[in-house]
């Protein structure tokens, strides 16, 4: 009997071995982009709101890291409204803080973009430092090998999510919203799960990079 517990522990501890990857013990910051009042973009034909799409990707990129070992943390868990980016960095900042004790490793800022052409998509990241650059093509690479969509490239974008309390940080725009077969996909409940795997293989990508450098 002792041999047999002895050897189902052993393979419990192989298996959390096996378990542990670049993202585990990281302080990770998500924010599901616009709230409350702020609707985002939005398919008129579908009356999808880009804030409730944000919110579902980011609860369930949540989910996926914490099952990975990392301590995540969201700006926004419901359909609050948050005033400003700055505000957004500032409630991470504090609930990293709060989790961890210290800063957020990286914060990434989920958005779905917005055109007046139903016809229209693509994939594009925006940054806005040069330390953010890593992160961004990161996520950028991996959003296009797995979404397949037309190449919007990753942008300095100036769009000031990073240069508040000097996080690394980028902003993704996995698809448009307002593309009625991109409708059609998230409402049948396929295209985020799609959206998770390719932000958390990015995110595995960036601290698997940083690692590799940290060992040289």
């Amino acid at each position: 009997m002792k041999k047999i517990i002895g050897a189902l522990l052993g393979v419990v501890f192989a298996s959390q071995v096996l378990a542990v990857t670049a993202i585990t013990g990281k302080l990770i910051a998500l924010d599901a982009g616009h709230g409350g009042g702020e609707w985002g973009a939005v398919n008129e034909k579908y009356g999808v709101k880009e804030k409730d799409v944000n919110l579902a990707v980011v609860y369930a990129l949540r989910d996926k890291l914490t099952a990975d070992g990392a301590t995540v943390v969201l700006t926004r868990e419901g359909n609050e409204t948050i005033d400003s980016r700055k505000s957004r960095v500032d409630i991470a900042i504090e609930k990293c803080q709060l989790a961890a004790g210290r800063k957020c490793d990286v914060l990434v800022s989920v958005h779905h973009n917005g055109n007046p052409d139903p016809a229209h998509d693509g994939t594009l990241v925006v940054y806005n430092e040069k330390k953010d650059v890593s992160l961004a093509r990161a996520l950028h690479d991996s959003l296009i090998s797995r979404l397949g969509l037309d190449d919007e490239g990753y942008l300095h974008g100036g769009y000031g999510m990073t240069v508040y309390g000097n996080l690394v940080s980028a902003l993704t725009e996995a698809y448009y919203i307002t593309n009625d077969q991109e409708a059609e996909i998230y409402l049948a409940g396929t295209r985020t799960p799609q959206e998770v795997e390719a932000l958390y293989g990015g995110i595995l990508k960036y601290f698997e990079a940083k690692t590799s450098k940290g060992r040289r």
